[in-house]
């Protein structure tokens, strides 16, 4: 919590340090397209930068070994509930849902812009989608959407001065910048310099755009348009509306002569920028010193409270305690005296110097000479126990019993003494074969090492850096195979999906033959029976029922398997019986069962339509 506490601060500080150079060297001048960029990157900057640590010369341990604070550490450690927490979890709460406000505001906006798209109608040109609204926010661009206002005539003077600064907003892409702010304000928003930041981006792209509109064209005529013009509404998020509240400063803007020495100001942000980077660094690098000291100080102090608490805990069981302090007593009082010696002239030492490693010797030997007070007081009282009247009651008692009594070594006594401290392991002879000769003191992520050569501090750098690099390398293979897994999961799913489709679509393709055959065969059951009639004078009446009825285009009739066929008028037409040319009355006289097929032919003529009936019996 007061990692991230730190990190809100170092953002604001970066930001202001950033915004103070723009306002000082930037501002209001007219290269435009860089104060852009740079008050962007400054934004970006400020982010990331208090993210860098820079370490030099030290090692990343591994949290296995033992450290000299682990070594000097004594018994009977107190646990202390830490209510700090619950306070940084109200403060960040409340930081959230300011955060969430704001970031529901700007969705809220998008939404609304999303719901105007539909409401009024299109028109695209050039790529660019055309709205005509009656909105008192228009006109206003959003990426490649232009609102405009119906009161606005867009062929006048002042609606192409229009068109043409919206269209700058368009083509440069401010609609961008205008999240990428909004985001990082919704988020930090306890941050004024990122707010002051977004006010001066907003006006930037309104320079741009003016500049560019009243290119190769009368700039005094475009002032009057911006002072005649007068529309209001309210600003929505993320869009570039054409006149906002910064008139005066456009206006003069479009006066003002380009700047001179604009490259060499350009250039001098760098130097910036890489000052803010060193006195991070510096500062990170002074920071570590600070809390290593503070761990030495909290190291000595520890001993020296679990020490009292010690003595303290023995006193408590002593059955009959001494009115007059022990020898043990003055001593460990005299212990506790150097040791608080020891501590201040500790922390006047630098690190990894002969000095300091000689006191922190001493200070190993005080808690070796404290492992031995403590076994002493424990071993007597343990002498005094067996000497004391309750033991010989308790013996007595036994005996009485007529109870075998085992040997003293199989006695199981339970006497809660208290463990005597470990004793520090001296420097340069650790317990583990073939282990380095060294003595550690840790602070951070910086480890101190003694004893070695520069070519072994070297080899263990170099085999720490190793060890990382493949414990990155695995999450790497293992994120990679996460990654893949969840892929092939989806292309399964996929083609699971598809071949429901493919079985859907093959139904419904069966579904559609069926009705199809199912409407073929009920179209060719109504054509079993066909009655022909038309209006001409006479009037001809064909009577047809057959298993198979055809008619083309051009009233062409063939039948086969012939019911029923009557023919009244159409004297005209030729009848014919197996191709031999009889009369109306020997054609309609034929029996229908003898029938195979009749064939009804027209054939238009100039003077009329010449018709013929052959009929084919069978044979």
């Amino acid at each position: 919590m007061e990692t991230l506490l730190l990190y809100f601060g170092k953002v604001i500080v970066c930001s202001g340090v950033t915004f103070l150079y723009y306002q000082l060297s930037l501002k209001d001048k007219t290269f435009h397209h860089y104060n852009r960029f740079y008050l962007l990157s400054a934004m970006l900057i400020s982010l990331l930068l208090p993210l860098i640590e820079v370490d030099y010369f030290t090692i990343e341990v591994n949290n296995d070994m033992y450290m000299l604070l682990d070594k000097i550490q004594n018994f009977n450690t107190e646990k202390k509930l830490d209510n700090g927490n619950f306070y940084f979890n109200i403060i960040f709460s409340a930081l959230g849902l300011v955060s969430f406000y704001f970031l529901g505001k700007l969705l809220y906006g998008i939404f609304k812009i999303e719901q105007f798209k539909k409401q009024f109608k299109r028109e695209s040109f050039d790529g660019i989608n055309f709205y005509r609204t009656d909105l008192t926010e228009a006109p206003f661009s959003y990426f490649k959407n232009l609102f405009w206002k119906n009161t606005i005539t867009l062929n006048s003077d002042i609606g192409k001065q229009i068109l043409k600064h919206e269209m700058v907003h368009i083509e440069q892409k401010h609609s961008f910048d205008k999240i990428f702010i909004e985001v990082i304000t919704s988020v930090f928003w306890f941050n004024p310099f990122f707010h002051i930041i977004k006010k001066e981006i907003n006006l930037i792209h309104e320079y741009l755009a003016d500049k560019k509109a009243v290119k190769n064209s009368d700039t005094k005529a475009f002032a009057q348009m911006l002072l005649a013009s007068h529309f209001s509404g309210t600003q929505l998020p993320a869009t570039s509306p054409f006149l906002s509240s910064n008139l005066k400063k456009r206006l003069k803007m479009l006066q003002k002569p380009k700047t001179r020495f604009g490259y060499a100001r350009r250039i001098f942000a760098l130097p910036v920028l890489f000052t803010v980077a060193f006195v991070y660094m510096v500062n990170a690098k002074n920071k570590e010193i600070e809390e290593k000291n503070i761990s030495i100080q909290k190291a000595v102090s520890r001993i020296i409270k679990d020490t009292v608490r010690s003595e303290r805990n023995v006193q408590t069981n002593i059955n009959e305690p001494s009115s007059k302090p022990s020898g043990n007593e003055k001593r460990l009082a005299e212990i506790e005296k150097k040791m608080k010696e020891k501590e201040k002239e500790l922390n006047l030492l630098k690190p990894e110097t002969a000095a300091f490693n000689k006191k922190i010797e001493e200070i190993n030997e005080l808690a070796l000479e404290i492992g031995d007070i403590a076994a002493e007081k424990a071993d007597k009282r343990l002498t005094d126990y067996f000497k004391s009247p309750e033991w010989t009651n308790k013996m007595q008692s036994l005996e009485k019993m007529e109870i075998d009594m085992p040997e003293l070594s199989d006695i199981d006594i339970d006497v809660s003494f208290p463990d005597p401290p470990q004793p520090p392991v001296a420097p340069g002879a650790p317990g583990a074969p073939k282990a380095p000769k060294i003595s550690i003191f840790k602070s951070g992520k910086t480890a101190y090492y003694e004893g070695l050569s520069k070519e072994e501090k070297e080899d263990i750098r170099k085999a720490m850096k190793e060890a990382d690099k493949a414990r990155r390398q695995a999450d790497r293979a293992r994120k990679e195979s996460d990654k893949m897994r969840k892929e092939a999961d989806k292309a399964r799913h996929e083609s699971q999906k598809m071949r429901l489709q493919a079985d859907k679509m093959r139904i419904e393709a069966d579904k559609a033959r069926a009705e199809a055959q199912q409407i073929a065969a009920e179209t060719a059951k109504e054509f079993k029976k066909f009655n022909f009639i038309t209006t001409h004078n006479p009037p001809k009446v064909i009577v047809m029922q057959a298993d198979y009825i055809k008619k083309d285009g051009n009233g062409n009739i063939a039948m086969n398997g012939v019911k029923k066929f009557n023919v009244n008028g159409m004297d005209d037409a030729r009848y014919y019986v197996d191709g031999t040319e009889v009369s109306k009355k020997e054609a309609m006289s034929v029996d229908p069962k003898s029938i195979a097929s009749i064939n009804i032919n027209k054939e238009s003529l100039v003077k009329g339509t010449k018709s013929e009936v052959r009929i084919q019996t069978k044979k």
